[in-house]
């Protein structure tokens, strides 16, 4: 279930950003700053010296003076990598870091945890467990959302590529740190990096990498199949979404738990497949009256009018925006930008559901 019990206390969502100061988390700690207002959440930054390297303690430096320069809280953990029997060095300093973030989760009432993997990272994931004869699961690659060991990792930048974080970071004059291991081509990762994708992209399909990511994200289910191969059980609207709006259903696993402000498009949220099954949706104008069992509440229920009241939800928003509801019984399930009832929420991470995404359509 999605860890929402405290927002009702502490109705801003708070993040850890997982950043070791190369260009992909420097981007990503510059980005989630950006949009932390926008979104309404907290974010501090997290950093792990591993004590691998003779600069490390310059990377640390570094990824201080930068959550300073955007004004962001920051922690850190100097590591002693100590390998356990028949546990590589890699191995070793993953665990280390899931122990520091697992320990930060707690102390700072962290919802999530962020890091920068992005399209490149999903290629070579998926060129490294086609090797060793991964099946669909292993294909499928890194997810938007994942949990380990009681960590909720969430992975903004998918759809992104290295390239392209580069290039933003330069346009704003921003540098980053090299680590220098990552040219060593000895480890397989840097190898299908530097060598095998560029070759691929030379000599086979320029652009491999987003084909890549394509099929992973099938994989995945974060992309609608073709029809004929789509479940039957998609559930329908019972009447058509207010004039301005549409609303998408796609097949998924599990759920997601961005940063959403209510009323802010597109937005989108998972519903348990189960739960909706032989259901029929309405995507209506709230009413006065209407009101949300959400999820983390023990199966109490809030007005709407509070809900939007206590969101500083402008009236003009609040007019316009539509509710999804149970066609039969009028009960609401989402609130775009809020959370979800708790009868129709997804039951486990890797539990069958439903991205619905409600988006305005150009004037």
């Amino acid at each position: 279930m999605p860890r929402a019990a405290s927002n009702e206390v502490r109705p801003r969502r708070r993040l850890g950003l997982a950043v070791s100061g190369g260009a992909d988390s420097t981007a990503l700690l510059v980005l989630m700053a950006g949009l932390r207002r926008a979104l309404d959440f907290e974010a501090v930054v997290l950093h792990v010296d591993h004590g691998l390297r003779p600069d490390s303690a310059a990377d640390a430096a570094y990824v201080r003076s930068l959550a300073a320069r955007f004004n962001l809280p920051f922690h850190m953990t100097r590591a002693r990598i100590v390998r356990r029997p028949r546990e590589s060095l890699e191995m070793a300093a993953r665990r280390v870091r899931l122990a520091f973030f697992a320990k930060m989760m707690r102390t700072l009432a962290l919802d999530a945890i962020a890091t920068g993997h992005h399209a490149d990272d999903v290629a070579e994931t998926f060129i490294l467990r086609l090797a060793r004869g991964s099946g669909p699961d292993g294909l499928a690659g890194l997810k938007r959302i994942s949990h380990v060991d009681g960590i909720t990792f969430i992975r903004p930048l998918l759809d992104l590529n290295g390239a392209t974080l580069r290039a933003f970071l330069r346009d704003r004059g921003l540098s980053w740190r090299e680590d220098s291991t990552n040219a060593d081509t000895s480890i397989p990762r840097n190898k299908v990096r530097h060598v095998i994708l560029p070759w691929l992209r030379a000599h086979l399909d320029p652009h491999i990498t987003e084909h890549i990511c394509k099929s992973a994200a099938i994989l995945r289910g974060d992309l609608t199949r073709p029809a004929e191969d789509a479940p039957a059980d998609v559930p329908a609207p019972a009447t058509a979404p207010p004039s301005g709006f549409t609303l998408s259903i796609a097949p998924t696993t599990g759920f997601a738990r961005m940063p959403a402000v209510i009323g802010a498009l597109p937005a989108s949220c998972e519903l348990s497949r189960a739960a909706l099954a032989g259901r029929t949706l309405a995507l209506r104008r709230w009413q006065p009256g209407d009101r949300i069992a959400p999820t983390g509440m023990n199966g109490r229920s809030r007005k709407l009018q509070d809900v939007f009241v206590t969101a500083k939800v402008p009236p003009a928003v609040r007019a316009t925006l539509p509710v999804l509801a149970d066609a039969a019984t009028g009960e609401v399930l989402w609130v775009p930008g809020y959370r979800v009832a708790a009868s129709v929420a997804v039951e486990s991470s890797a539990a069958p559901a439903w991205r619905l995404t409600l988006t305005s359509n150009p004037s």
